[in-house]
């Protein structure tokens, strides 16, 4: 058998060929302390990119706020940020979704995420979500009442999910992996085991990846959101991606990615290709998208956007094993709060921004000010009240 650090015979310390293999139990497999950490760090930039949107160059017309003061500094903030950002969330929730789910049975798993997932997204979407889109209409001073907006507009154009979108897609792939389960025997008798990838694994990810979001191009434009029936909202170029960055979590838990003597991805190999494919990307929309090369920069946005997603969730993942690995009171909190932060950041926010409006400070000090008010409020109301209130804490807690 190979050695534990998945070095190959050529040399290589990330490719293993064939695979070295090694049988896991799954009792074994318990909660790893980075990718709880890393979580909560992707939600946080959730909170960093929504509050820098209010003060982009561009920003678009349907933003909740949009600050007169601007900047293209926060604009590139976005572009980057957004990439990845979702899809490492949709990975980490692959990962430990079949353990809970060989623990608990189908419908013990499904009766689980639908009191933390299921339930927190349909009320969002009746309750939350109408309270952040009628901020759109207090910035553009419509003369309409909250219960009318909320009984009328709200259900017609208005409609929108905010970002509890995320948790209608997410159950919504739960259910898929709960329904595979239950028909399939050859995934009821899965169990992990130590297995390294090799780079075809991650080339033809990658390509998977940019095929289905290059196919969805031909329909869709790029950043735009659609609506399936008011019941699932995502942005069609990125579908494909839910559902692939979902099944690559199940698998790297299968194969064992991140536990001891299995695969760790390594900053040295990973850091310098997050950082050029972030250029090409970054280049490709800043530059080449709104020129007269719009054609070729369509063309090259769906294997660019995936090289920077991909080479995202593995740098980062290097660098919180590497760094992040260990327990503390700051990552213990951020990490048991990140589900309430997330949830309510919106209410917290949004306001904030609209309060700052016209405040004569610094950008460089108004945007920072604004982003620190949502996230310490944030964190606040989940830790008080979302985690510890007797109908709520037992989906947040």
């Amino acid at each position: 058998m190979r050695e534990a650090s998945g070095r190959s015979e050529t040399g290589s310390n990330w490719v293993v060929e064939p695979p070295a293999v090694v049988e896991i139990g799954i009792k074994e497999a318990g909660r790893i302390t980075f990718l709880d950490n890393l979580r909560a760090f992707v939600i946080l930039l959730v909170v960093v990119m929504h509050g820098a949107m209010c003060y982009m160059l561009y920003a678009p017309e349907w933003w909740y706020v949009v600050d007169e003061q601007q900047s293209l500094f926060f604009t590139v903030l976005v572009l980057a940020v957004d990439v990845p950002i979702m899809l490492i969330m949709f990975f980490i929730s692959g990962y430990f979704a079949l353990r809970s789910l060989v623990k608990r049975g189908p419908n013990g798993f499904l009766k689980d995420k639908f009191i933390r997932i299921g339930a927190p997204w349909l009320f969002g979407v009746l309750f939350l979500a109408p309270l952040t889109a009628y901020m759109l209409y207090i910035r553009w001073d419509v003369p309409v009442g909250y219960l009318q907006f909320w009984s009328n507009d709200f259900w017609g154009e208005m409609f929108q999910q905010s970002v509890y979108w995320f948790l209608g897609i997410l159950f919504l792939l739960f259910f898929v992996l709960a329904l595979a389960y239950d028909i399939s025997p050859r995934l009821r008798r899965a169990r992990p085991r130590l297995e390294w990838p090799s780079w075809r694994l991650f080339l033809g990810f990658w390509a998977l990846m940019s095929l289905g979001m290059f196919i969805m191009s031909a329909f869709f434009p790029i950043d735009s959101w659609h609506s399936q029936s008011k019941l699932f909202v995502f942005q069609p170029l990125r579908l494909p991606l839910y559902f692939g960055y979902f099944a690559l979590g199940i698998y790297a838990y299968l194969r064992g990615w991140f536990r001891e003597g299995g695969y760790r991805p390594r900053t040295a190999v990973w850091g310098p290709i997050w950082l050029i494919a972030g250029l090409l990307y970054l280049g490709n929309r800043l530059f080449v998208l709104p020129s007269e090369m719009a054609d070729i920069g369509k063309v090259a946005h769906a294997p660019l956007f995936n090289a920077f997603c991909l080479s995202s969730l593995l740098f980062a993942s290097a660098v919180f094993q590497r760094w992040f690995n260990s327990p503390s009171s700051f990552w213990s909190s951020l990490s048991a709060n990140s589900y309430g932060i997330y949830y309510i950041h919106p209410l917290v926010l949004y306001p904030a921004a609209y309060l700052f409006l016209g405040v004569p400070l610094p950008l460089a000090v108004k945007a920072p000010l604004v982003i620190a008010i949502g996230l310490a409020g944030s964190w606040l109301v989940s830790e008080f009240f979302l985690r510890r209130a007797p109908l709520v804490r037992r989906a947040f807690g």
